[in-house]
């Protein structure tokens, strides 16, 4: 996918045995934050800065006639490391602290482990001014890792997609959605994201920039279960902030639709069965 607008814990719900894939700032000159109708958006710290988060997540499906609804709460903290290399994108450190996890199957609590375990996980992510994630690198020792692709969701979910340019109160930008592209065959999910800055104002002490994001995807995705042919709709609600362009409150809605089918390898059988999945995530900052 070409940024930060992705299905956040997909491979959290594979790992549940579910069987669906599944998203910074030139302070703005003004005398007051209410008159203000037009900042610079982009990811742009002081070095050395320390933000501390909370990450609450909850995942419902239908699948194959059951329910499952899973949530999952982390803290995290990001620290921004250096500048901008030559390649215009600046070091982020995380480090994920207290992680609670609960998992309700047809209204029972089950013992549940999370397939990847995030306390105590360390990684280092490359950004650049956009939001977009250039590259990252996970510390050593992450329970349920096989490679570092499989943290791309949790990754890319801290940030979202900026202008890196001046915005008026009312301005729009778009981003492309592909991820999974494989040669010679269509994205795994394809589709298109439209931000919208809906106003400029004051959240304590922190001017902010209040933005909405809406997407819509077609997904045809392998999973264990099968392939998974869907449609799905993404809404953001995020709070920014105008000099920095880090996330000071965000709130993500997915919703997806559709079938998987699965094949089977001795008959040729083709087998389809309806799944359903939302998800919300709420990211704050904790001051």
């Amino acid at each position: 996918m070409s940024s930060a607008m992705r299905f956040p814990a997909t491979r959290m719900l594979v790992a549940c045995a579910l069987a669906c894939v599944m998203v910074h700032i030139v302070p703005a000159i003004s005398p007051r934050a209410e008159e203000t109708k037009s900042c610079v958006l982009a990811f742009s710290l002081l070095e050395g800065t320390i933000l501390n988060y909370t990450n609450f997540s909850q995942i419902d499906q239908n699948y194959g006639g059951s329910d499952v609804s899973m949530n999952q709460t982390s803290n995290l903290e990001m620290k921004y490391g250096e500048k901008a290399d030559s390649t215009g994108a600046a070091r982020v450190d995380f480090k994920f602290s207290k992680v609670k996890s609960s998992l309700v199957m047809n209204g029972q609590l089950r013992e549940w482990t999370p397939p990847i375990k995030l306390e105590g996980a360390e990684i280092r992510v490359f950004v650049t001014r956009d939001g977009k994630v250039a590259r990252f690198e996970p510390g050593k020792g992450i329970i349920g890792m096989s490679k570092k692709e499989d943290l791309r969701d949790v990754v890319d979910a801290l940030f979202v997609k900026l202008p890196d340019t001046v915005v008026s109160v009312g301005g729009t930008w778009t981003e492309e959605i592909e991820e999974g592209k494989k040669e010679g065959a269509e994205p795994e999910i394809k589709g298109t994201a439209l931000y919208t800055l809906k106003k400029i104002e004051k959240k304590g002490d922190i001017e902010v920039a209040v933005i909405e994001a809406k997407a819509n995807v077609k997904m045809n995705s392998e999973t264990p279960a099968g392939m998974l042919v869907a449609d799905g709709k993404i809404d953001i609600k995020a709070q920014i902030a105008v000099a920095g362009g880090y996330i000071v409150e965000l709130k993500q809605n997915v919703e997806i639709r559709g079938d998987v089918v699965e094949k089977d390898p001795l008959t040729d059988k083709v087998t389809k069965r309806q799944t359903a999945v939302t998800r919300v995530t709420e990211i704050k900052l904790q001051r």
